[in-house]
């Protein structure tokens, strides 16, 4: 079988998890995913050192790193930040991805009630079909968070959907900060302060805003997703449509430069995406400008470990970037690009005081198209303040 139909047929699995289309209609009682094989699965894929434990003395030495960094932060953005409530947690790979699969349950929820409401029918076909989606959508999560269990250096954790939750987790995965040091052959310490000033800023984007409300904003976005999720669900819209569509644009090597994950959408979630991918790429490029801008000043050696971390990027192995483009990360790695050559454009054509006007409230924010015109947002935000001032 050629890469390019595996590709497809991988393709063909995340439909089911990221377009909620394959619809499961009657007679099975299982749910919309088996999340203790998606954990087993994912935790088998990313591997673990045998007997991997933080122990008290590491965990209180991350807990200052973050405190530096806060400073760093604060110093930078002029914006005071304490730790707080927010808590900081060294772990291994499978803590990491027991931590996300609670993330996916709550994400998942409304989604997975609209399944159990769909499949009321009857018939062998209708089982088959459940079975079939809970098969697709639990591997789907499993490969994901196995393949990024290896990966992930570190996280900020917020619980965007749970509107009792008062703090925050900022997490680093050892285990990974370790080999990736290694490997780059580059200061573990100094990688340690860079993963943490990355995390912190994201930190600063949630608590700025007179009230805060970027958290708000992310979770009103997620839900207007999901809802388009669930009625198509309901609405038992046609899969098979959706397959030829993605396999003519997959054929012509069309894939609108978002990846197949893109592909799987309705035009209503592609719109609802849209807006995630432009917060996205402000989030991660203005948290990039951050760590680049305080790492210089705090990090010994900083342009060494910098020039090795890009180059480590740039030799990812080709079914690295297969995967990456089957998952949707390949996304998320043009979102740091774009984001932050914008932050670049913005900070050196205004300064980082008009820069940091894209967090008063979320008419502030950059669209997708401008994520990539500059001129074009400052163009649009000045000529607000001029006719507030009128």
């Amino acid at each position: 079988m050629s890469v390019r139909r595996v590709v497809v047929w991988v393709g063909v699995a995340a439909l089911a998890a990221v377009g909620g289309v394959a619809v499961a209609r009657r007679g099975v009682p299982e749910g919309l995913v088996d999340w203790g094989l998606a954990g087993r699965t994912a935790r088998r894929l990313a591997g673990e050192p045998e007997g991997w434990r933080p122990d008290s003395e590491l965990i209180a030495h991350y807990d200052g790193i973050v405190r530096r960094s806060f400073e760093a932060v604060s110093a930078y953005t002029g914006v005071p930040m304490e730790l707080g409530s927010d808590e900081v947690r060294v772990l291994g790979r499978a803590d990491w991805i027991d931590a996300n699969l609670v993330n996916f349950e709550r994400l998942l929820a409304p989604l997975a009630v609209a399944y159990q409401h769909t499949r009321t029918g009857s018939g062998a076909l209708g089982r088959v079909a459940a079975h079939g989606t809970r098969f697709t959508v639990t591997g789907q999560i499993a490969l994901l968070l196995g393949y990024l269990g290896r990966r992930v250096l570190g996280q900020y954790d917020i619980p965007i959907l749970d509107a009792e939750a008062e703090s925050a987790g900022i997490y680093f995965v050892e285990p990974n900060l370790e080999r990736v040091a290694a490997k780059a052959g580059v200061d573990l310490e100094a990688l340690r302060l860079w993963v943490a000033l990355h995390e912190s800023t994201h930190a600063y984007q949630f608590r700025v805003g007179d009230p805060p409300w970027l958290r708000g904003y992310t979770a009103g976005l997620i839900q207007d997703y999901l809802a388009e999720a669930i009625r198509a669900l309901e609405s038992g819209e046609r899969l098979g449509q959706r397959l030829r569509d993605m396999w003519r644009r997959f054929d012509r090597d069309d894939p609108a430069g978002t990846g197949l994950m893109r592909l799987a959408l309705t035009d209503a979630q592609a719109e609802s995406l849209g807006r995630i991918q432009a917060l996205m790429t402000v989030m991660e490029g203005y948290s990039n400008h951050v760590m680049r801008a305080t790492g210089r000043e705090v990090i010994p050696g900083y342009e060494v470990l910098e020039a090795r971390m890009k180059a480590r990027e740039r030799a990812q192995g080709a079914s690295s970037r297969v995967l990456n483009r089957l998952l949707g990360l390949d996304l998320k790695l043009e979102q740091y690009k774009v984001g932050e050559a914008f932050v670049e454009e913005v900070v050196g054509l205004r300064g980082l005081g008009f820069m940091n006007g894209v967090w008063e409230g979320p008419e502030m924010l950059p669209t997708l198209e401008e994520t990539r015109d500059a001129e074009g947002w400052i163009e649009r935000i000045e000529g607000r303040g001029e006719r507030e001032e009128e």
